[in-house]
């Protein structure tokens, strides 16, 4: 059965021939030929026959014609010899450039440049055999008195690679759209033409000399191809040549140098700030920090932790990187030791970080966190970490390194900006380093929030003369051939990490060596594997390492770019496990890999049996490599190695299961995880992760057929509309419930009122106050009367139903309404209810007497929201509690207890931060920057306002962005910028005017309005601008205020205006006694 074994044979055989026609074809080529195929022997050697790859192969199809007529004169026996003898001519063209020959089609050569082993420069390759072969025809012509001619077609593309046949009978080659596009260029050309098509043509135009030919019509194919006839090899190549290199120097960084130093000059002086370091993948981000480091002043500490590509949905992952390395230790018993001793009188916070750690906690430390809420946790875990760094910082200056925050997970992101603010108060020096992809870190990294100072560093690649410097400081070398410089110069583009690759490629072919430091070269290069990308220079390199290695870092890569030896261990054959450690150690001596022993700071996070792929870009081309269907069954293996090897960490591993299940296709275990990763991010209010997860786990439901998971259908899009509700997402939070509603069936009665609820609040989000009713007449509909079984779970959707109902009403100024609710389920709630019932009740009963008392709130009604917020402590109902707060800090703001109001409002914010509900958010500082207003501060009042304006735009919420355009306007007003104040309260006004149901709040842009109008005595506009105090639907002035306002109105309607001004001079004076202005 010809296989891999007989290809093996053949090519022994093939270099035995070679050797018997050193006098026919010159030791030239004979040599060149033996030496291509010495190494395809070896590699095919070490070389599974059930290996299978996707490459990218050019593919060179030649047609010896001439051979039909001859076979009319001829005996077939005497054709059969002539061929071979072409053929034998041929055929060591093809091997010299290290391609295969892949079959014979009758007078037909189908060859390979790519496969099995793949070259930087196979598209170039296979354009050199093909004219070398041409010469060989003319050559043997005039051997043979023979008249036969060559044409042929060339394409470069994806294919897969590997054993081809049926069950009798299989052959290595390849299959693909590009091998078809070959074949049909070479019918399409003539006697001594080559065809290229249009990717072999893009890869190679700067080495050979083209002619375009019109556009072809070829069988197969849609739509003309774009060909050109190659003419020869140019006389002047600009890239064939290329050097090997080292560890790259720092080149051409001068001006981000200096914007270190400054930042290190600053942090000595006791001055912190944050750095960000942005650039494309590649241009020395790390390198730069290295550099730093370098330069670092005496007593200082320096903390560094890097996101992977895996852990964007493992919270706190680089939090943890970070403490970790400002710890010093790894192991479990030294961390919790290190933890300890580093705290010195901070010793309140060891459970705090312990927990943020992972690490086991002592009875007596857990006696303090048991009881928390996991909100209240998240909470405490965060200040405790403020709380450390700032320590740290106090006691020296401090440098933490954020590494690769384009793949950091949303909650470290949050203590990441956590610890901003820091840097205006402590020596902290926030070191940030991000790609420029479209992502968050490189979009918030270079935002200007004001919650430190910031410094920017955005690399560029480096110019043709730096690239130049880097390469003759890394060989070593002053004259380097021109040639090769341009080699370099030209693939490199600026980029210090393609260089590093280039150089590194040409050591691994022995083309220069290293001998003491400095480079020699050994040999010309007229056949030197020349990249074309990066990826076909780690191709390369990763196609020249023997096979069983190969393999290993093929295997590596579909565990993720740090991957565990003993999973690895896991998906390997049980007789292949014992030669692991050996793949993996040639695997970093080439480079390919590194393991925590090598200490650099790529390593610095690894375990014990961990190892990393050097470059990330490397781990995706190894991984790349691998067919689809064999990814597929590797990602089996590994999730079910995860499963057998780490079973206590099932849960905290549900997004790396999700994941792996995920592109094993095994949907119905993919969603289990997935969906439970969704949950347990969505109950620490990782609402970012949490999304992702839903998202990607309804995907896998839809595309399996959502009947088969009607259930599972149900329950995530409710959780995913859960989730973007908090994320201020609300139309696709409604289509999320919409999509649930749509899967549960008719007869699950509460879970579609629950579903219906839940779509009317979140229209009531947006003001939509006529949807919201419908939706929540439609859960009262269908909710109907209770079954026996489900009595409990009936009231529970009923109390919650009536209590959205009430806080409807309460935002349509429907104080009957709301009280006739009340009545009929106060006692049910407050005598029977549990504690989050009677919570939300308290609570919206509170704002029934806050509204019905226009404004002014009793004492009675301060107490009534305080037992809201005892109750919902009593409920520890993380997102709940935060609105309960909320409205006690707006009930004592109205109630005239301002400094309550802004710590009570303060206090809501944060919480509301921690479960990231964006609405509460912007509701907590509107009224935040009210109390303020109201207490005279003015900076306080312009800061919350201008966070309101941010996110209220962000969010879309008209009545918030006017509220903080009425404050900001007060702010102007107070500073005497009249033309400033008097344009943001105008515009406050039309937003709240436009707005489909009214807002009450007018009186914010009124006052500076009606004081900047006297002022410029200007009775007529100051009368009709205190007109609007007094419109029904608007909150109304204290009476003592609204009567002199009244009076100045009256006055004026009956043209008294001396007595109008005096009137309006009046109520200025008790508005700024009020607080109002």
């Amino acid at each position: 059965m010809p296989d891999l074994d007989e290809k093996i044979e053949k090519l022994s055989a093939a270099i035995a021939s070679l050797e018997s026609q050193r006098q026919i074809l010159g030791d030239a080529v004979v040599d060149a030929a033996i030496k291509a195929l010495r190494e395809q022997l070896t590699q095919l050697k070490t070389t599974s026959s059930s290996t299978e790859e996707r490459k990218l192969v050019t593919i060179v199809f030649t047609d010896v014609s001439g051979f039909t007529a001859l076979s009319e004169k001829l005996d077939p026996e005497k054709v059969r010899e002539l061929i071979n003898a072409c053929f034998d001519w041929l055929v060591p063209v093809v091997q010299k450039y290290e391609g295969t020959i892949d079959k014979f089609i009758g007078d037909e050569i189908m060859a390979l440049f790519g496969a099995p082993i793949a070259h930087e420069d196979d598209a170039e390759r296979a354009l050199r055999a093909a004219l070398e072969m041409m010469d060989a025809i003319t050559a043997f012509n005039h051997a043979n008195g023979t008249e036969f001619g060559l044409h042929a077609g060339i394409n470069t593309g994806l294919v897969v690679a590997g054993q081809i046949g049926g069950h009798d009978r299989r052959d290595y080659s390849v299959m693909g759209d590009a091998v078809n596009l070959a074949a049909r260029l070479e019918q399409a050309s003539s006697d001594g033409e080559i065809f290229v098509g249009p990717a072999t043509y893009r890869l190679t135009k700067q080495l050979f000399d083209f002619e375009p030919i019109a556009s072809l019509t070829l069988k197969g194919k849609e739509a003309p191809v774009e060909v050109h006839r190659l003419l020869g090899a140019k006389t002047a190549p600009k890239s064939i040549r290329g050097i090997e290199g080292l560890r790259a120097p720092l080149v051409g960084r001068d001006e981000e140098l200096e914007e270190i130093r400054c930042a290190l000059a600053d942090l000595d002086r006791g001055q912190g700030s944050m750095l960000a370091i942005l650039g494309e993948a590649g241009l020395g981000k790390s390198r730069l920090i290295a550099e730093t480091r370098a330069l670092l002043p005496a007593k200082v500490t320096w903390a560094e932790g890097r996101a992977l590509s895996y852990t964007v949905g493992m919270s706190y992952w680089l939090a943890r990187e970070i403490l970790l390395s400002l710890l010093g230790a790894k192991a479990e018993a030294e961390i919790a030791s290190a933890l300890r001793n580093s705290l010195n009188e901070q010793a309140d916070l060891y459970p705090f970080l312990a927990r943020l750690l992972e690490l086991p906690i002592e009875a007596a430390a857990e006696e303090q966190i048991k009881f928390l809420s996991s909100e209240a946790l998240r909470s405490r875990m965060l200040e405790a970490l403020r709380n450390y760094v700032r320590a740290r910082a106090e006691r020296e200056p401090l440098i933490l390194v954020w590494e690769d925050l384009h793949w950091c997970d949303p909650s470290s992101w949050e203590v990441l900006e956590t610890l901003f603010p820091l840097c205006n108060n402590v020596p902290l020096l926030m070191l940030c380093v991000s790609r420029l992809e479209d992502n968050r870190a490189a979009e918030m990294l270079q935002g200007h929030d004001g919650k430190c100072i910031r410094r920017m560093i955005r690399l560029s690649p480096l110019s043709r003369d730096e690239s130049y410097v880097l390469v003759q400081q890394l060989l070593k070398i002053e004259n380097l051939p021109e040639r090769l410089r341009e080699l370099i110069l030209n693939r490199a583009e600026g980029n210090p990490f393609f260089v590093e690759e280039l150089l590194r490629s040409l050591i691994d072919t022995g083309v220069i060596v290293l001998r003491e430091g400095r480079a020699t070269a050994l040999r010309e290069i007229q056949a030197l594997e020349i990249p074309q990308t990066l990826q076909g220079v780690l191709a390369a390199r990763i196609d020249r390492l023997p096979g069983e290695n190969k393999q290993a870092l093929q295997r590596a890569s579909v565990i993720g770019r740090i991957f565990q030896q003993r999973v690895l261990a896991y998906i390997y054959e049980q007789d292949a496990r014992p030669r692991l450690q050996a793949y993996l150690k040639e695997l970093q001596r080439r480079e390919f890999i590194q393991s925590r022993e090598q200490r650099t700071s790529e390593t610095a996070g690894l375990e014990r049996d961990e190892y990393i792929f050097t470059h990330a870009i490397t781990h995706d081309v190894a991984y790349a490599s691998m067919l689809l269907a064999r990814r597929k069954a590797l990602h089996q293996q590994i999730a079910e190695a995860i499963e057998t090897l780490f079973p206590g960490r099932i849960d905290e591993l549900s997004a790396t299961l999700g994941y792996h299940f995920e592109r094993a296709e095994a949907t119905e275990r993919a969603i289990l995880y997935l969906g439970r990763a969704a949950e347990r991010a969505k109950a620490t209010f990782a609402n970012a992760e949490a999304i992702g997860f839903y998202e990607s786990a309804i995907r896998l439901i839809a595309r399996a057929g959502e009947k088969r998971f009607r259930q599972d259908g149900a329950r995530l899009n409710e959780g995913l509309g859960d989730v973007l509700t908090l994320a201020g997402r609300h139309d696709d939070a409604r289509t999320a419930f919409a999509r649930a509603l749509n899967l549960v069936e008719n007869a699950e009665l509460i879970s579609r009122a629950r579903l219906h609820r839940k779509l009317g609040f979140s229209h009531s989000l947006q003001r939509h106050f006529a949807e919201t009713t419908h939706e929540f007449d439609l859960a009262d509909k269908g909710l109907g009367e209770p079954a026996d079984k489900h009595v409990a779970d009936w009231w529970e959707e009923k109390v919650w139903i009536q209590l959205e109902r009430m806080h409807l009403f309460y935002w349509q100024g429907m104080v009957k309404e709301m009280w006739e609710v009340a009545d009929q389920f106060r006692t049910l709630i407050l005598e029977r209810g549990a504690a989050w019932q009677r919570s939300k009740f308290l609570k919206t009963l509170a704002l029934w007497m806050l509204m019905d008392s226009r404004f002014q709130p009793s004492l009675e009604c301060v107490q009534l929201a305080r037992r809201a917020v005892a109750a919902s402590e009593e409920a520890n109902n993380p997102a709940e509690t935060p609105h309960v707060n909320f409205v006690l800090g707006l009930i004592e703001l109205f109630h005239g207890d301002l400094e309550d109001a802004a710590a009570q409002c303060g206090e809501a914010f944060r919480m509301a931060e921690r479960t990231g509900d964006l609405v509460l958010q912007a509701r907590c500082l509107t009224y935040r920057a009210v109390a303020y207003r109201r207490l005279g501060d003015v900076p306080r009042c312009r800061t919350e306002a201008e966070r309101t304006l941010v996110l209220a735009e962000e969010l879309k919420m008209v009545e918030y962005m006017a509220m903080a355009k009425a404050s900001l306007a007060w702010v102007e007003w107070r500073g005497k910028n009249e033309v400033e104040g008097e344009k943001l309260a105008n515009e406050a006004l039309e937003l709240w005017h436009g707005m489909e149901n009214p807002y009450s709040m007018d009186w914010m842009a009124l006052w500076p309005l009606i004081a900047i109008a006297f002022a410029r005595r200007d009775i007529a506009r100051a009368i009709e601008l205190a007109t609007g105090l007094l419109e029904e639907n608007q909150h109304p002035p204290p009476e003592k205020l609204s009567a002199v306002v009244r009076k100045a109105c009256e006055e004026w309607q009956n043209g008294v205006q001396e007595g109008a001004a005096s009137g309006l001079a009046e109520a200025i004076k008790i508005a700024q006694e009020l607080r109002y202005i």
